[in-house]
């Protein structure tokens, strides 16, 4: 009975660690995000379904995306600023120069039915209980405090470049996916805005090293790379390497456990009230954090890095991420253009294109390059403990929110938006090719061609380090 007991409890020990403790293999990561991804957009295809024959109006999913969840927080904050007497975004409105008020923040009885606040706080939670399973939350910060100069720069950027392009990197993964002129654009702006926010890191280390070194009066002193080290502040390792884990880490996965529960109590809930969908939809989400989280998948490094460090096996899953989808997505859209009921399921996650979304990429890429994380990258690494990402992130928040109801504004739509506005057909590649199968050949050639640049580039990059 005894060797039973051991053989099971080695063959659980050889699982978890493998599963929940080690990180996974970049290219595992990517397929998992891609069938949480593929589940979510047929989630929001049945959810649009239900819509139409109104079964139930009210439970709208939507495919993978978080800024019009972060707006939706952002309102919250907004609003509590208010309510403290402090400079605030108004929650029910805003007040234009010509008195027109745009109440763009009331669309819903609750803020947190918004389809993508379902995803924002799902990424957060899958992100969060993957962590605790493999005890890696921890409060760290900063080796340098410009770190946090970093943040707040990326965040404005990333807020200002979120609502120039109409999303998130999460969004130009779904809309690529979907086939849309917006994520080519997008992938194009970010990978010129990381390639310049990299450059701006270099420039910063060598007047470190330069500082440091002229400190050392040349006496042969190598400074440290500090560029985002951090220290944990919170839980302390004992000094004695003997003297066990601390409490803060030996119960993690207990923690996670229970919030396993609790979230599935929640889902319950709310699929009892009638919002099956939004809770599919959330745990589709949390399925993506997790996968996140143990890979470390990250769309910053994946486009900052080949021009920074010369690391490029993130792009390139990053490109069998995009792929994926685009094969992913295609049973569902084919079936929207031969279903009149949910015809609008063909364009779903398209957006319009112009060239606001090229300056606003380009924004965004610089920024979520300083910060070291774009908005999916910061809810799971928040998750984390990462105190660093915490200021990038609640800057982004009320930066974009309060810019956000700027969108609505008929200029706006005219300069930045004016291809797909009134006809969102315009900027989707099946009706622009007039064909399914040279629009897929077309979308995954970008893909290939975007992911053979960004490993040409890692190559040059690594072999200038190495020679220099």
């Amino acid at each position: 009975m005894s060797d039973f007991d051991f053989g099971i409890k080695g063959w659980w020990d050889t699982w978890y660690k493998k599963f929940f403790r080690e990180k996974w293999p970049l290219w595992i990561a990517a397929i998992f995000m891609a069938l949480s991804g593929i589940i979510s957009y047929g989630i929001a295809t049945w959810s649009l379904a239900r819509t139409v024959s109104g079964s139930n109006p009210y439970d709208q999913a939507k495919p993978l995306g978080t800024f019009l969840g972060l707006k939706e927080l952002g309102g919250i904050i907004n609003s509590a600023l208010g309510k403290i007497g402090l400079p605030h975004y108004p929650f029910n409105g805003y007040l234009w120069p010509d008195g027109k008020t745009i109440s763009y923040f009331v669309q819903y009885p609750n803020p947190f039915l918004e389809p993508t606040a379902g995803t924002m706080l799902g990424i957060l939670f899958g992100g969060l209980i993957a962590a605790l399973l493999a005890k890696e939350f921890a409060l760290k910060v900063p080796l340098d405090r410009l770190e946090y100069g970093l943040a707040l720069v990326g965040g404005v950027l990333m807020g200002v470049g979120a609502v120039f392009q109409f999303g998130c990197p999460v969004v130009s993964t779904t809309n690529l996916g979907a086939m849309g002129v917006q994520a080519i654009i997008m992938v194009i702006g970010m990978t010129i805005g990381s390639f310049f926010g990299a450059k701006i890191i270099v420039w910063l280390e060598k007047r470190r090293i330069a500082r440091v070194a002229c400190m050392a009066d040349g006496a042969g002193y190598m400074p440290l790379m500090h560029f985002e080290k951090t220290r944990t502040i919170w839980p302390k390792m004992p000094a004695r390497a003997d003297g066990g884990e601390p409490g803060g880490i030996r119960y993690q996965p207990f923690l996670a456990i229970a919030l396993v529960f609790v979230m599935a109590l929640v889902l319950f809930r709310f699929t009892s009230i009638g919002y099956p969908a939004l809770s599919m939809s959330f745990l589709a989400a949390t399925l993506t954090g997790f996968a996140m989280q143990r890979g470390g998948m990250c769309f910053a490094y994946a486009y900052r890095e080949p021009f920074l460090t010369g690391f490029g096996d993130m792009s390139r899953a990053m490109a069998l991420l995009y792929a994926l989808l685009v094969i992913g997505f295609l049973p569902f859209k084919l079936l929207g253009s031969v279903s009149p009921d949910i015809a609008y399921a063909e364009i779903f996650a398209i957006s319009p294109a112009g060239i606001g979304i090229l300056i606003g990429s380009v924004l965004f890429g610089i920024g979520m390059a300083l910060n070291g994380a774009c908005v999916s990258d910061s809810l799971w690494r928040t998750a984390e403990g990462q105190v660093k990402i915490w200021v990038g992130l609640i800057t982004l928040i009320c930066i974009s929110s309060w810019l956000f109801p700027m969108r609505e504004e008929p200029w706006f739509k005219t300069i930045f938006a004016p291809y797909g506005s009134k006809n969102i057909r315009d900027v989707y590649l099946p009706q622009i090719f007039g064909s399914y199968p040279v629009a897929v050949i077309f979308t995954i050639s970008i893909i290939l061609l975007w992911a053979l640049f960004m490993t040409w580039f890692s190559g040059r990059t690594f072999k200038k380090y190495m020679e220099g």
